[in-house]
């Protein structure tokens, strides 16, 4: 923020400043044990008992990496007052940032930048797993058309995770720029940083991403309507994937908050804890739609449902 803004702060309170809450823990704490299950109920139906794993199963595996890091950036950091670097989430985010340690700027960057190309890279792999699984579906009783979508729809997100995924590191030159230009010292000196527009180009990844979703969520009415089971099976099949349309109405959220968070405050550690926030749900409820499909056998199997 311009140095006029900064001056206009009330003082600080950094005893016992006003907060948002923890509600990132909780939404982890419940969402990340359903996420698991699921998600390794997937890998063992495909691995151990059908023994048919497909690239989009391998690319489940690959995104549990990201999955993994933001469990952690959401229960790896206490509920309490803290400057140190590993248990510093809640004294940068869900405060207002006059509250927060200004010695914190700079490691609130880093957490951001971070958390950028994982969300990302970690979404663009379970996309592309979900339209290959489309793909997958759909390579018999399908049209043409419908076969022709899904490759455009896998080559889209392909290419899009790998721009969106760079765009946040050679955002600013040198990288260390991204951090920096937060840095109260730099901000009075009026140094200078080499950055491109970061609020548009996240903006627009919002957009592409929850645009993404949405087609994730509509191509599978083309396979269960025209498959020849029950009726009943086909509500099912309709209640599973309807997840999708969540995930899609978080995005949709996390692009309005971020949309606010760069065009209309300052207060970006008040503001970045309801952007996290979506970003959890989207992300979990993402890989839990994704795997649910597999579900069925693995109850049957071991639950005897």
């Amino acid at each position: 923020p311009p140095l006029e803004v900064i001056f206009s702060w009330p003082p600080a309170n950094t005893v016992n400043p006003e907060s948002r809450g923890t509600v990132t823990t909780p939404i982890a704490a419940v969402l990340s044990p359903i996420t698991f299950f699921i998600y390794f109920a997937r890998l063992w139906v495909r691995f151990r008992l059908q023994r048919n794993a497909g690239i989009d199963d391998w690319l489940m595996v690959a995104a549990l990496v990201f999955l993994l890091y933001s469990h952690r950036n959401s229960l790896a950091y206490p509920p309490i007052a803290t400057h140190h670097y590993v248990g510093c989430y809640y004294s940068i985010y869900g405060v207002h940032i006059w509250d927060v340690d200004a010695t914190l700027f700079t490691i609130q960057r880093k957490l951001i930048l971070s958390i950028e190309v994982v969300f990302v890279l970690g979404t663009g792999l379970v996309k592309i797993s979900i339209l290959l699984f489309f793909r997958r579906l759909g390579s018999r009783g399908t049209s043409k058309a419908f076969r022709v979508i899904t490759w455009i729809a896998i080559g889209f997100t392909i290419s899009s995770t790998i721009a969106f995924s760079i765009s946040p590191l050679v955002g600013c030159k040198p990288i260390s720029a991204y951090w920096e230009q937060s840095d109260v010292t730099n901000i009075i000196l009026g140094k200078e940083f080499d950055c491109n527009e970061e609020g548009v180009a996240i903006t627009v990844a919002g957009v592409v991403s929850t645009f993404q979703d949405l087609i994730c969520a509509l191509l599978p009415n083309f396979i269960y309507w025209k498959a020849q089971i029950p009726i009943r099976q086909k509500v099912a099949l309709m209640a599973i994937f309807a997840t999708a349309y969540a995930v899609a109405a978080f995005g949709a959220m996390r692009v309005y908050s971020t949309y606010v968070l760069f065009y209309e405050t300052y207060d970006v550690s008040w503001q970045l804890w309801e952007i996290w926030n979506w970003t959890l749900l989207e992300l979990h409820i993402g890989v839990i739609c994704a795997n649910l499909p597999a579900l069925k056998v693995f109850v049957k199997r071991y639950l005897k449902i």
